[in-house]
C-alpha cells in the first residue's frame, strides 16, 4: 500500500484546507447548497489531482490564456514499431476472416464466440497496450487510434472491448498508479488475454457526479470488506478483473477525499459474497454489460491502485484517455453511414456476395442518394441532402484527428482535460447529427426491423418450431430468402449511446470543460481572494494581481497570432487557417476572463455562456477543430483544402454566435458532391471500401420481398 510521507502529508492537508475554505466560500456566496458545496469541492479536489500526475501544461488552455505552439495540437503519424504492427495486422485479418465465414458472434449467446477472443488472445490482439517486459507488445498509444477505427468497421462491439480493456481498465490504471508486484501479477495474465478487464465507476442514480458513490471498502486487517452496487459496468464478465473506484473507510480520511481504486478479480460464478446480472441492452449488445452487487466481500488490501484518497483523481485520468477511444470510434462510424447512403450495396459488400447474378439498374450509378428520385432528380442533387453529407465529412475527418491528437497527448503525459473533452463531444454529436440526417435521407423504411439480425438471434434462441413462431411474430422461424436488413434504423441506439459513455455530452459541456477551462485561474487568482475575505480582509493584493492578469492577458491577446515553429509541411493556406484558429482562442480567452471578471463567485453556473448550445465551450469546439484538421494536411490536394476552408468558416461564424451562412451552405454541399463522386479522392478515401449491408426494401428488387 502506498504512502504519503508524513511532511509531504502535513503540507497536502494545509493547502487542501486553504483550497477548502476559498472554494466553500465561492461556492457558498453564489447560493450553493452545503451538498453542493462538498459535492463540487470533491470533484474540483479530484480534477486538481488527476492534473498533478500529467507533467506539461495544457496546449488548450495556454492557447486561451497565453501564446498557444500550433505544434502541440499536431496529432502526429502513424507509425506504430514491426512487432506492434504486425499484432495488428494479424488480429484484423483473423477477424475479418471470422465475419467472412460467419463465425465471429455466437447469437444464442450474444457474444463474440469464444475462439474468437481465444484466437485474438494467441495473436496478442489483448497485450498491445502492455509493455513487452510484462508479455505485451509496448504499444504506444498514440498508435492505436487507427487499429480502433478498423475494429468499429469490423464490429463495433470490438474496438469498445479494446478500449475498455486497456484505457478505462485496468491495464492503463495498473500501469499508472500500480506497484511493480501488482503490475507483475495482472498485466501478464491480461496481455494473454486470461484476464479481460473493464471499469466500475456508475453506480445507480450516481453517474455524471462521481462524488455521490455509495459503494465501500473497510479495511480490516490484510483485506478491504466491500459492500455495494455497480451498474451499468460494459465487458465486466466472470472470471475477469475489474477496476472499482469506492469510499474507502477505515484510512481516517476527510468526507470527499476518501475514495480509493481497488483491483478486483471478479469470481467465475456467483457466490454469496457476489451477485452479477446481465444488462439487456440496445447497443454494445454482444459484449458483456452487467450490474453486480458485492456483499461483505473480502478483497485484499494490496489491491488498493495508488494511495488512499486518489481513486476519483485517477478515474478521471482514466476517463480522459478513454474519451479519445470515444472520438476515434464516432468519426469512424459517421463515415459508415455515408457509406450506406452513398454506395451502392449491389456492387459492394455483402449484397452481391450473396446474390452475384443480381445487376443494378444502373451500373454506373451510386446508391440511395443517386437512384432514389424526388421530384423528377437524384435525392443526391438535392442542396439539403449535399449539405448534410458534406457537413458529416468535413466534421467526421476534424472528429478523427481531435481524438488522434487525444491519445497522443496523454502517450507524452499531457493532460489536456478539455481538449479531451472537446473530442468527445465534437465527434458524437457529429455521429448523431449524421445518423438523424441519414435516417431521413433513407425515409420510412428506416423504420423495418433488420430481419437478418432478428431471425438470426430467433435461431440462436432455439425458435425452430415455424408455427409456434409465426403465431408470435407473423413469420416463419427460418431466414427468408432475402432477408430485409436496416444498419441505420437498427442502430440509432448504438450512434445516441455515444454520446452518454465516458461523462454525458451536457455535463462534461456545461459543467466538466468550464471547470478545467479556468481552474488555474481560479486556483492563481479567485481563491487567493477567497482566503483574503476568509481572513476578514478585502484582498487588496490578490484582487491587485488579477487586475494585472486580466489586463495584460486581454492586451496580449490582441497582437498575438500564435507560434508556428515546429509546424511541418507549412503552405500558405494552412497557415493561413492555423494563425486563424489561434487567434479565435485568444479571442474566446477574452471572452472568458471577461465573464469571471463580471460574475466573479457565480461565473460557473451561466452555463449558457460557458457551455454548450453557442456557448464558449462550443465555439471553441468548432476552432479547435479547425486548428487540427488543418495542422494535419500533408499536401495542398484541393478536396482537403476545401475542408479546411469550410472548418474554418464556420469557426469564423460560430464566434460571432452564428450557426450557418449561405457561404458555409454552399462550401459543405460542394464537399457532399465530391463524397458522392467516385472519382473523388475523398470519397476513394473516405468510404470507397467500407463494406456495406443491403438497402431495406430495395426498391430496384421488389420482387424479392413481395
Amino acid at each position: 500500500m502506498l504512502k504519503v510521507p508524513s511532511e509531504e502529508k502535513q503540507s497536502d492537508d494545509h493547502n487542501e484546507k486553504q483550497n477548502d475554505g476559498a472554494m466553500a466560500l465561492i461556492l457558498q456566496q453564489a447560493g450553493k447548497s452545503a451538498d453542493e458545496v462538498a459535492a463540487l469541492s470533491t470533484l474540483d479536489d479530484a480534477d486538481r489531482s488527476a492534473e498533478s500526475q500529467f507533467s506539461g501544461e495544457a496546449p488548450t488552455i495556454t492557447s486561451l490564456f497565453g501564446k498557444g505552439k500550433a505544434h502541440e495540437f499536431d496529432a502526429g503519424t502513424f507509425s506504430p514499431s514491426p512487432e506492434v504492427a504486425k499484432v495488428m495486422g494479424d488480429s484484423l485479418d483473423f477477424l475479418i476472416q471470422c465475419k467472412k465465414e460467419g463465425t465471429l458472434c455466437n447469437n444464442e449467446k450474444m457474444l463474440f464466440r469464444e475462439a474468437v477472443i481465444s484466437g485474438l488472445a494467441q495473436r496478442g490482439f489483448f497485450g498491445l497496450a502492455i509493455p513487452k517486459k510484462y508479455g505485451g507488445s509496448g504499444a504506444k498509444l498514440g498508435d492505436l487510434g487507427p487499429l480502433l477505427r478498423a475494429l468499429t468497421f469490423v464490429h463495433p462491439d470490438l474496438a469498445v472491448m479494446f478500449e475498455v480493456h486497456n484505457f478505462l481498465g485496468p491495464v492503463t490504471p495498473i500501469l499508472d498508479f500500480g506497484t511493480e508486484k501488482q503490475k507483475q501479477y495482472f498485466l501478464p495474465k491480461m496481455a494473454k488475454g486470461e484476464l479481460l478487464g473493464s471499469f466500475a465507476l456508475t453506480e445507480p442514480g450516481v453517474g455524471a457526479d462521481p462524488s455521490k458513490l455509495s459503494m465501500t471498502a473497510k479495511l480490516d486487517g490484510d483485506d478491504y470488506i466491500v459492500n455495494g452496487i455497480k451498474w451499468p459496468i460494459t465487458n465486466v464478465i466472470y472470471g475477469g478483473v475489474c477496476v472499482l473506484i469506492v469510499k474507502l473507510q477505515g484510512h481516517d480520511l476527510k468526507p470527499g477525499r476518501d475514495s480509493g481504486m481497488i483491483i478486483f478479480e471478479v469470481p467465475k460464478a456467483d457466490t454469496d459474497s457476489f451477485r452479477m446480472k446481465r444488462n439487456d441492452l440496445t447497443a454494445f449488445d454482444y459484449l458483456w454489460n452487467a450490474r453486480f452487487r458485492l456483499i461483505d466481500c473480502k478483497v485484499p488490501a494490496a489491491n488498493l491502485l495508488g494511495p488512499p484518497g486518489r481513486g476519483l483523481a485517477q478515474a478521471f485520468s482514466s476517463l480522459a484517455k478513454g474519451r479519445g477511444g470515444i472520438g476515434v470510434n464516432s468519426a469512424a462510424k459517421t463515415f459508415k453511414l455515408l457509406a450506406h447512403i452513398i454506395l451502392d450495396p449491389e456492387l459492394n459488400g455483402e449484397s452481391a456476395k450473396a446474390d452475384p447474378d443480381a445487376k443494378p439498374e444502373d451500373p454506373s450509378g451510386g446508391g440511395w442518394t443517386s437512384f432514389r428520385s424526388t421530384f423528377g432528380k437524384p435525392i443526391g442533387n438535392a442542396p439539403r441532402i449535399q449539405t448534410w453529407v458534406g457537413r458529416a465529412a468535413a466534421h467526421g475527418l476534424a472528429a478523427r484527428v481531435l481524438g488522434d491528437l487525444c491519445f497522443r497527448l496523454a502517450a507524452n503525459g499531457v493532460r489536456d482535460e478539455t481538449q479531451g473533452m472537446i473530442a468527445k463531444v465534437y465527434a458524437t454529436k457529429c455521429l448523431l447529427q449524421t445518423a438523424i440526417n441519414c435516417y431521413q435521407i433513407q425515409g420510412g423504411r428506416s423504420v423495418h426491423t433488420d430481419e437478418r439480425r432478428k431471425f438470426t438471434r430467433l435461431d440462436a434462441a432455439g425458435a425452430t418450431d415455424a408455427n409456434a413462431d409465426k403465431a408470435i411474430t407473423g413469420h416463419n422461424a427460418s431466414m427468408p430468402d432475402h432477408p430485409i436488413e436496416n444498419y441505420i434504423g437498427e442502430n440509432m441506439h448504438e450512434f445516441t449511446i455515444a454520446t452518454v459513455y465516458e461523462g454525458p455530452n451536457p455535463v462534461l459541456s456545461d459543467v466538466g470543460a468550464p471547470n478545467a477551462m479556468t481552474r488555474s485561474i481560479r486556483g492563481k487568482f479567485l481563491e487567493p481572494i477567497g482566503l483574503a475575505e476568509v481572513n476578514g480582509s478585502f484582498g487588496l493584493g490578490p484582487k491587485a494581481k488579477f487586475g494585472w492578469y486580466l489586463t495584460k492577458t486581454v492586451c496580449g491577446s490582441m497582437f498575438s497570432s500564435g507560434d508556428l515553429s515546429g509546424v511541418s509541411n507549412l503552405f500558405p493556406s494552412k497557415e493561413f487557417y492555423i494563425k486563424r484558429a489561434l487567434k479565435r482562442n485568444r479571442v474566446l480567452g477574452r471572452r472568458i476572463l471577461t465573464i469571471i471578471a463580471k460574475y466573479q463567485k457565480s461565473f460557473m453556473d451561466q452555463s449558457f455562456l460557458l457551455g454548450d448550445e453557442g456557448g464558449i465551450f462550443d465555439q471553441l469546439c468548432h476552432s479547435l477543430a479547425s486548428l487540427c484538421f488543418a495542422l494535419s494536411l500533408k499536401d495542398q490536394n484541393p478536396e482537403y483544402i476545401k475542408v479546411a476552408t469550410a472548418l474554418n468558416l464556420e469557426a469564423d461564424l460560430r464566434l460571432r454566435g452564428i450557426e450557418s451562412s449561405p457561404e458555409l451552405q454552399k462550401a459543405w454541399a460542394e464537399i457532399g458532391r465530391l463524397m458522392m463522386d467516385k472519382d473523388s479522392k475523398l470519397h476513394q478515401d473516405l468510404i470507397a471500401d467500407i463494406e456495406v449491408s443491403a438497402i431495406p426494401l430495395d426498391p430496384r428488387f421488389m420482387d424479392r420481398f413481395i
